[in-house]
């Protein structure tokens, strides 16, 4: 049987190959094949997790075993990328973390983060039916009780961009760029129009009653990443 395809992988790998080589910190690292591709890249790798067992390459990638929700046993500017890919939503001190992640990244230096994207039409229609958005459909009570999962599975929190860009900016981390992983529920671009109308009647309450402005962030709203994208993944620099 073939592997099936990992789109997400294949996007992240695509948003390093023309960065400049260096020490990546692949946090929350899972089963590490976004280390050891990036590894074979070029890139100086650390993995790190919570569990051992589910890394495949330790004798090939540098790993170390660290609990995210605290204190990581890094010195401060030591790594010029850190990735953190489907973790953001499980994490029950997303503030503490990113800070922590803010700490280890060298000045000039990128977060690359994905979380699933609950902003796609799919999702919104899925929410608009059922009350969840996709990839959070499971209760988080019953779903931490069931002794056939593992606590990594727990979806926590479903992150709008919006609250996305706050978290990294109150962290001093500037958003750089956007991507997603595939396009999908692409027959569901009728609604467009609607959202378009909805927007700028959004934007123009909000400047008849001199309130914010929402140009930019309708814009990003109205990319075909937010719009029909699977995975929401940004990649922030550190300014300062």
């Amino acid at each position: 049987m073939s592997k099936k395809k990992n789109f997400l992988l294949e996007k992240i790998l695509s948003v390093f190959k023309d960065e400049k080589r260096g020490k990546i910190l692949d946090i929350g690292c899972g089963d590490g094949d976004y280390a050891y591709n990036l590894k074979k890249m070029g890139f100086n790798v650390l993995a790190s997790d919570m569990d051992v067992n589910r890394f495949k390459y330790k004798d090939k990638i540098e790993f170390q075993q660290c609990n995210i929700t605290e204190k990581l046993p890094f010195s401060d500017n030591s790594f010029d990328f850190i990735i953190l890919a489907e973790v953001i939503e499980h994490l029950k001190n997303p503030y503490d973390v990113v800070k922590e992640l803010h700490r280890v990244l060298l000045p000039g230096g990128k977060l690359v983060l994905s979380t699933p994207n609950i902003l796609n039409l799919k999702s919104r229609i899925r929410f608009l039916i059922e009350g969840c958005w996709e990839y959070f459909r499971e209760i988080p009570l019953e779903h931490s009780q069931n002794p056939k999962e593992i606590i990594w599975n727990l979806h926590l929190i479903p992150w709008r961009y919006h609250e996305l860009e706050y978290l990294l900016h109150y962290n001093k981390l500037e958003i750089e760029s956007i991507y997603t992983s595939i396009l999908e529920g692409l027959g569901l671009g009728f609604f467009i129009p609607i959202i378009k109308f909805q927007l700028w009647s959004k934007k123009r309450r909000a400047k008849k009653k001199g309130g914010i402005d929402f140009s930019r962030i309708n814009k990003i709203m109205l990319s075909k990443e937010i719009l029909f994208g699977r995975h929401l993944i940004i990649k922030a620099i550190k300014r300062d």
